[in-house]
């Protein structure tokens, strides 16, 4: 039987039906700015700088912030789709009610973040840094995360569905009642950490992938029995 689909229930960013158009530049955003009811399509505000600006009930529309960097920003009920986020410093940043899709977040850096009621889907997120955040409620699906850092991250009841975790860092984590669903776990380091998550995977392969890293992180070898010393010889 396939495996159960967990039940989490995540709260949806919460929009005005008709949001503001509204042109920006990177110029025109000041700290502590709160930009609200907001819908930005379309704009480069790549390089962004500032420091606790807030975001509320936006919509971000192929919006490029790559490269920004916005220390303790504040997100409250956003919608960002097919944006760029790469290489976007984004450390103590609170964020609640966030539905994140089609979007570019490599090397994304959100290390000492909050995050609460947060949806990624389909968005690749190769070595992005996560080190010490905190997720309540937060669901990736369709993700690629190859070689993203985790180190010391709270992922209690974090969802993590079809998701490739090729070379990801999972060291010190809190992990009780994650869930990682048909997830590739190859070369997948610090997985002893993941005490208390639930693993399912209906591919042998990934199955396979995930006895292999657990084993490595217990220093268990794994042999073939045609390898090994008969009884009695």
């Amino acid at each position: 039987m396939p495996p159960r689909k967990p039940t989490v229930r995540i709260a949806t960013p919460r929009l005005r039906t008709q949001l503001d158009e509204k042109t920006l530049t990177t110029d025109e955003v000041e700290d502590e700015d709160r930009l609200t009811d907001l819908a930005l399509t379309d704009q480069d505000l790549g390089g962004l700088l500032a420091e606790h600006l807030e975001l509320s009930g936006c919509r971000l529309t192929r919006v490029n912030l790559g490269g920004s960097d916005l220390d303790k920003l504040i997100l409250v009920d956003l919608e960002i789709d097919h944006c760029d986020l790469a290489n976007a410093r984004w450390a103590d940043a609170s964020g609640t009610r966030l539905a994140i899709s089609s979007s570019r977040l490599t090397g994304f850096a959100g290390s000492g973040s909050n995050l609460q009621h947060v949806t990624v889907r389909d968005s690749v997120l190769d070595f992005s840094s996560f080190r010490f955040a905190k997720f309540v409620k937060v669901e990736f699906t369709d993700c690629r995360l190859q070689s993203a850092d985790f180190v010391s991250a709270d992922l209690t009841g974090t969802v993590f569905r079809r998701c490739d975790l090729t070379g990801v860092e999972f060291s010190q984590v809190t992990a009780t009642g994650a869930v990682f669903v048909d997830c590739t776990w190859d070369g997948t380091r610090g997985i002893g950490s993941l005490a208390g998550a639930t693993i399912a995977n209906s591919s042998p392969i990934d199955t396979l992938a995930v006895t292999i890293a657990m084993a490595s992180a217990l220093g268990i070898k794994l042999g073939d029995p045609d390898d090994s010393p008969e009884a009695g010889s």
